[in-house]
């Protein structure tokens, strides 16, 4: 029997019931997981002879300041306008943080897999995971706010921004390739030929996927789209930052930067580069998921008034 003031809708194939306890159970989730990467932190801490590279990702309070920010953004209150816009914003700030902490995973994957001869930083794994599922968590209470179709439209620049930062790597890549030496002390200092242009194709493919995300291609479908834009963005994501940041802390310490006959603008380039990618990538994903998925949406039914003709 229909409620009355409640207009009548199509059927749907979640329960509500079902899906206002899942709301209500997500906040909860984050907590825990951020609890979670805070302890795996502390675990870290009592570890013995880890890898060396197991502190380049970021300094060491990230995880504390990632999971700090990201319990103030997500915990459940009930407050004023004002106080509520900030948790926004905390909570916005701490998913930002708590990717930058799950930085590296890609690496131990390949680590564990045997393509990188290096030892395994299990404790740093275990971490570097947790972070990446408290983000993932995050980015659906960040995203669970409405957004109007018209801006979700007016994002679509978020997609030719994105191809602009895919490019730097794959152009010099060419150059050095032709013989260029443009950024280079010297010829052939980040290789020649085929082989130091074949590194380029991962940003060719994803200046590509920057605009099918503004302008999708009527082959392509829909969820295919969405899984190769957030995929792209997390694994971007998660190497942008510590790129960064170990650069960052190898020049400011006066150490070496790993890229002889290289001049240091160029790795900056590059991830800066990277880094701006992921954020415009992520933006230019939501917009496209948003911009595709409204027109399938039920609008409600026309209020009728009795008596009133609607010719």
């Amino acid at each position: 029997m229909m409620q009355p003031g409640i207009p009548s809708q199509e059927p749907v194939t979640e329960s509500p019931i079902g899906h206002a306890l899942g709301k209500r159970a997500e906040p909860w989730m984050g907590l825990a997981l951020c609890a979670a990467v805070l302890f795996g932190w502390a675990v870290e801490h009592l570890v013995p002879n880890r890898p060396t590279y197991a502190q380049i990702f970021g300094p060491d309070w990230l995880p504390v300041a990632a999971t700090g920010l990201a319990l103030a953004g997500i915990m459940p209150l009930d407050g004023p306008p004002r106080w509520l816009r900030v948790q926004r914003v905390l909570r916005w700030i701490g998913l930002l943080l708590m990717v930058w902490a799950a930085n590296g995973l890609p690496l131990d994957v390949l680590r564990v897999a045997g393509l990188i001869p290096l030892g395994v930083d299990w404790p740093g794994l275990a971490t570097r995971a947790l972070a990446l599922t408290a983000a993932v968590v995050v980015a659906r209470l960040a995203f669970a706010g409405p957004v109007a179709f018209e801006s979700a439209r007016a994002a679509t620049w978020y997609g030719y921004a994105a191809f602009g930062l895919a490019l730097p790597y794959p152009i010099l890549r060419t150059d050095w390739a032709l013989g260029g030496t443009l950024g280079l002390l010297w010829p052939g200092a980040a290789g020649v030929g085929l082989e130091a242009w074949l590194v380029s194709i991962p940003w060719l493919m994803a200046a590509a996927l920057s605009l099918f995300l503004v302008s999708p291609p009527r082959w392509m479908p829909r969820r295919l789209l969405l899984v190769a834009g957030w995929s792209a963005t997390a694994v971007v994501a998660m190497i942008g930052p510590a790129a960064c940041w170990a650069l960052v802390t190898a020049v400011s310490s006066g150490g070496d930067t790993g890229f002889e006959g290289i001049e240091i603008w160029v790795p900056a380039l590059f991830y800066g580069s990277w880094l701006l990618w992921a954020i415009a990538a992520g933006a230019a994903t939501r917009s496209y998921q948003l911009r595709s998925a409204a027109p399938t949406a039920t609008p409600s039914p026309p209020n009728r008034v009795s008596g009133t003709d609607t010719k």
